[in-house]
């Protein structure tokens, strides 16, 4: 399944740079946002409505300096050390928004020797139950 290959990719380190790059818009003045002071700092200039590039290195750090890597910042050839379970978890959670109406639960993963297809075993199986019920509803 893809969703449990990607989860392997990000914690054996098997991702580039380019995957890990999270953007977001700026929709607030730039004071409300205490992680990019470094980039400020180094002079380069934001303001509302400006797209940021960061990599998540250490989410639940005290800090907020400490939770991301602003793009500019990172050295070219250089291995990236990432937050390995902030981007399983942002992973799980796109899967389960988009697969969610499928059964797939972010929690199946959690047990792989129990659970790992069991959504998938559901959505295959829901069209002949649905057959099943159409038969019996015409009798």
């Amino acid at each position: 399944m893809l969703v449990t290959r990607t989860i392997d990719k990000v914690m054996t380190g098997e991702l580039e740079r380019k995957d890990l790059i999270v953007s977001k818009i700026l929709r607030q003045d730039l004071h409300k946002y205490r992680s990019l002071f470094q980039l400020t700092e180094a002079g380069v200039p934001l303001t509302r409505g400006d797209t940021i590039q960061y990599i998540y290195i250490d989410a639940a750090h005290s800090n907020p300096l400490r939770r991301v890597t602003p793009v500019e910042f990172i050295e070219e050839g250089r291995e990236q050390v990432y937050d390995k379970e902030k981007y399983r978890e942002m992973l799980l959670e796109a899967a389960e928004t988009v697969l969610g109406y499928f059964g797939f639960d972010r929690t199946l993963i959690g047990d792989r020797s129990k659970n790992r297809k069991w959504w998938w075993h559901q959505l295959r199986e829901q069209p002949q139950k649905d057959i099943y019920i159409e038969k019996a509803s015409n009798i």
